[in-house]
């Protein structure tokens, strides 16, 4: 630890004035007296986020050339030119000269800079530099395993493949990652994030491998956005900060006092007035609440748009939000494709890959428009990789290769560096062509990001929209707008979720935590009922019933009351279930006292009961349940409910968190609060903070606003509502939820043969669960464990089976001072893998392919409501969620340390603090208060070795 802090330090000297050349860095640590190689500082600069690798110079992050060198620095030129570099270069450019692509481009006028504005991007950029502190200290790189490895597109481009993740993957979409197959890195971007499944971008020479590893690097978009600022804070080449700041401070702006006639059907009044509008210069903002046809409206606004000649950059923070849009404009101007919309980075609909109809992707538009030079790229990357087969063929013996073999390796060297010049003019040239593309486009549709990275950079447009804007930081919204003229339309429903951010200082909040309707001060013009006059609002929704609209529009959306349009009554009920009997449904669990707990004692909240009484919701629908959405605010509890998926139902039916699930639709939803207020306390401030326009609200707002026919809430309505003491949005969504709704009873969920109430012999039932599986893991709170002692046969017999990796591991829970019941330690001194913990939130076992819960101690005297699910994907996703991985404490699946001194197992502390367990592990007698406090981990570290029992 020690030798690493002191690398860090001399890394952070070394690279304080700027970019270092990776010779350079070696030779600065070598004279600060620290032996390394360029493997450990790679591992250094990327795990801490110092900085970033590229070619052979170290960038720091965050850094950027000063601003007024930016500004005022002349076009752009090359280093000095090799005479390999030369002869490339003159190829290329002939290859570029016959398809019409130049090598030189022009460089953009600066914008308009207005006084403010150095003021506003130096504080927008250090937030973000906040935010990419937080985010390096919580986990800036991350291997997570992937398997099911499946293609589900493939181009001359790229593949699209999907994978499972078996850990937290906690990255955005549109991210650059690497996917690691037997030990081989390969460049990948992360399409979508859906639950636990991943859509990858893969190149489409790449095996395809069923199995990999993902590494996530969480901060390079940050940091590329605090680098884009910085270096226009006194403006830049095709930047216009007027446009930029516009979007801060046109929010009380008067309306026009003439619009322009629109010739468009199919289109409400509302609707028409969001057009009319967005056609004036100048910021609009469109508000859309769920079902309004913002969608619908941008398609046709942009349509308008380029009949009347304007260019447009179409920006949405998501890829599947920018496909919702595409699709959208070429149903209302199909001609675009084929070259007038182009679409960037890689779709998460993979309709939109080799239309028939004409291509809309970028890569399609431009190996089709660059074919001559994307061919000589395939064909010299080829080589060039020959060439350095054979001479790593050499270098194994360099010692002893005879005179024609070394005048051979000097050839082929000299050939390797005309191969590698040539093919960094190739991959430049083939850039130029996607920006080329990009010029000649009517439309371009783009993540918002990518408009700060290499293809859309210093380009410019008449008119930006901004889609879904209230998922956008204002941060990357000047980035966006500022690639316009002025003319900006901002999108989106403020009342759903905001964007998600780490950070919690003032600067963070301000510029990243607000989106720009809020920092523009338009949420809270409406709020008092003095709308903008460039604010249009659309209220006729087209997708929810009259109670769950009603339901939606009174807890919501007050100051803009929301109106079914007529021809929802009339629309058939095309998706059923025989509980699914009304409009609004709420399993109210507060009876049952079911736990919530956290995803491997650390993360993310689940509950499990919740989860069993899904289980049996789903059993008892029929083949009539087409269009079904199952959602959760946490991630853990989404991968829960997606096992429960039937493979034959994949399309129709989804499992999502509300975050995912965000402009998603479907016939029936039922939403699962999970928090309970047993186990995990106090409850999330998703259902505390309930006000207007607070992440409550909005999260039940998104969640309750999917569902086109049925809403089934499962909640403990008494601790989500009846023990509420402000009359806040949350408590009106429940309050009509209860008036217009029928509460159904939670044994309703039972009548099937996938999940029961136990109320018989638990034993007997569970000594016959044990006789069929092959592994068992069980979460055993503090009581007298009367129910242990006469499974301890049963369970030998599985704990025999296989002595390598230990097949049953029981978690106990110690009292304060650390000691076990007597039956935990009767059960350890006839062999069990007997494990303390330290507190236990859950009251659990997975057997086989079967699902225990109880609320009080699953083997203790009172056990209180017991369930029981025979469903081997939950369990096997159980099994995930509980799992304590190896690391601050050894966990599933492996046997217990020992105290060095006492000889007592080691136990494992869970210990909330901030909202959060800190985890560690030690001994309750030797290591004195550690059941009081947090074990931390450097415990077990520094005392004497502790032995294996």
């Amino acid at each position: 630890m020690r030798s690493e802090r002191r690398l860090i330090k001399a890394v952070q000297h070394a690279l304080a004035r700027g970019p270092i050349s990776q010779e350079a860095l070696l030779v600065a640590l070598a004279q600060a007296g620290v032996r390394t190689d360029s493997s450990a500082i790679y591992i250094a600069c990327a795990t801490h986020g110092l900085a970033d690798l590229q070619g052979d110079t170290w960038i720091p992050r965050d850094w950027a050339a000063p601003a007024v060198e930016t500004a005022l620095a002349p076009p752009a030129q090359r280093p000095a030119e090799s005479a390999a570099t030369r002869k490339a270069l003159a190829e290329v450019r002939r290859l570029a000269a016959s398809i019409g692509i130049s090598m030189e481009e022009p460089v953009p006028p600066i914008g308009p800079v207005p006084d403010s504005w150095p003021r506003i991007a130096e504080q927008a950029a250090r937030a973000l530099h906040e935010e990419l502190r937080a985010v390096t200290d919580k986990r800036t790189l991350q291997d997570v395993p992937l398997n099911s490895g499946l293609v589900v597109a493939d181009t001359t481009t790229r593949k699209l493949m999907r994978f499972e993740a078996e850990g937290d993957l906690g990255v955005a979409e549109g991210a650059q990652a690497t996917l690691v197959v037997d030990g081989v890195p390969l460049d990948v971007e992360v399409v979508s994030v859906f639950g636990n499944v991943v859509t990858l971008a893969i190149p489409p020479s790449a095996t395809v491998p069923a199995e990999a590893l993902l590494r996530c690097d969480l901060s390079w978009l940050l940091s590329a956005q605090s680098k884009r600022l910085r270096e226009l804070v006194q403006g830049g080449p095709g930047f216009n900060a007027e446009a930029a700041v516009a979007i801060l401070d046109s929010g009380h702006e008067p309306a026009p006092q003439e619009l322009p006639d629109i010739a468009v059907d199919r289109l409400n009044q509302g609707q028409r007035h969001a057009i009319q509008l967005g056609l004036t210069p100048g910021v609009t903002w469109l508000w859309g609440p769920p079902g309004t046809g913002k969608t619908t409206t941008i398609g046709t606004l942009v349509a308008q748009l380029c009949v009347r000649g304007s260019r447009v950059l179409l920006t949405a923070p998501t890829n599947a939000a920018v496909d919702v849009a595409v699709r959208a404009v070429l149903e209302v101007i199909p001609e675009l494709a084929g070259g007038g919309l182009v679409r960037l980075g890689q779709p998460s609909d993979t309709a939109l890959i080799g239309r028939s109809e004409g291509h809309v992707l970028i890569d399609e538009i431009a190996a089709k428009r660059g074919e001559v030079l994307a061919r000589k790229r395939v064909d010299e990357g080829r080589r060039n990789r020959d060439l350095r087969d054979r001479l790593k063929d050499l270098g194994r013996r360099h010692a002893s290769l005879t005179e024609e073999e070394q005048v051979l390796r000097l050839a082929w060297e000299r050939d390797l560096a005309d191969s590698t010049a040539l093919l960094r003019e190739l991959d430049e040239s083939l850039q130029l062509v996607r920006r080329q593309v990009c010029r000649d486009a009517e439309v371009v549709a783009a993540t918002s990001h990518q408009v700060v990275l290499g293809t859309l950079r210093e380009l410019t447009f008449d008119v930006v929209i901004l889609d879904e804007a209230s998922m956008t930081t204002t941060a990357l919204a000047l980035l966006v707008a500022g690639a316009g003229s002025g003319h900006t339309i901002v999108a989106g429903d403020f009342r759903q979720l905001p964007p998600v951010v780490v950070a919690e200082t003032a600067q963070a909040r301000q510029w990243l935590r607000n989106s720009p309707f809020e920092k523009s001060a338009v949420d809270a013009a409406v709020g008092r009922g003095v709308a903008p006059g460039r604010l249009t609002a659309l209220t006729k929704q087209h997708r929810m019933r009259q109670d769950i609209n009603a339901v939606v529009s009174a807890a919501f959306y007050p100051e803009n009351p929301l109106i079914s349009a007529e021809t929802i009554s009339a629309r058939p009920r095309s998706s059923r279930a025989a509980w699914a009997d009304g409009e609004l449904l709420l399993l109210d669990t507060s009876r049952i006292g079911a736990r919530t707990a956290r995803k491997q004692g650390m993360s993310s909240r689940y509950n499990l009961m919740h989860a069993q009484l899904v289980a049996g919701l789903l059993a008892q629908a029929g083949s009539e349940l087409t269009s079904l959405g199952i959602i959760s605010p946490f991630a853990a509890q989404a991968r829960l409910l997606e096992s429960l998926l039937p493979d034959s139902e994949q399309e129709a039916w989804a499992a999502s968190t509300v975050h995912r699930f965000q402009g998603g639709e479907r016939d029936i939803v039922v939403y699962d609060t999970v928090d309970s207020g047993i186990g995990v306390r106090p409850l999330h401030r998703w259902f505390t903070e309930g006000e207007s326009g607070g992440d409550g609200a909005r999260l039940l707002n998104v969640a309750a606003s999917r569902a086109r026919d049925h809403l089934m809430v499962i909640a403990a309505l008494d601790r989500m509502h009846r023990q509420r003491t402000s009359r806040d949005a949350v408590w009106r969504f429940f309050a009509t939820l209860l008036e217009r709704g029928r509460v159904v009873p939670w044994e309703e969920a039972l009548d099937n043969e996938v999940t029961q109430r136990v109320t018989g012999d638990v034993i007997t039932l569970m000594r016959d669960d044990l006789a069929e599986a092959g592994s068992v893991e069980m979460w055993l709170p503090r009581a007298p464990l009367v129910g242990l002692h006469p499974l301890i046969a049963s369970l030998k017999l599985i704990a025999e089976q296989d002595v390598q990796t230990e097949p049953v591991t029981i978690w106990v829970e110690p009292d304060p001072d650390g000691y076990l019941s007597a039956e935990a330690l009767e059960a350890k001194r006839r062999g069990l893998n007997i494990r303390p913990c330290l507190p236990i939130l859950e009251s659990s076992a997975v057997i086989g392919d079967v699902v225990w819960t109880a609320t009080g101690s699953l083997l203790g005297p009172d056990p209180g409501v017991v369930l029981r699910t025979r469903h081997p994907a939950f369990a096997d996703a159980v099994r995930r969620a509980q799992r304590r991985r190896p690391g601050t404490a050894p966990g599933s699946g492996q046997l217990g340390d020992e105290c060095g001194r006492c000889e007592r197992t080691l136990v494992r502390f869970e210990v909330g603090r901030c909202g959060l367990p800190t985890v560690g592990y030690g001994c309750p007698t030797c290591d004195r208060g550690a059941g009081r406090q947090v074990a931390d981990h450097s415990i077990a570290r520094e005392r004497q070795p502790s032995r294996r029992r």
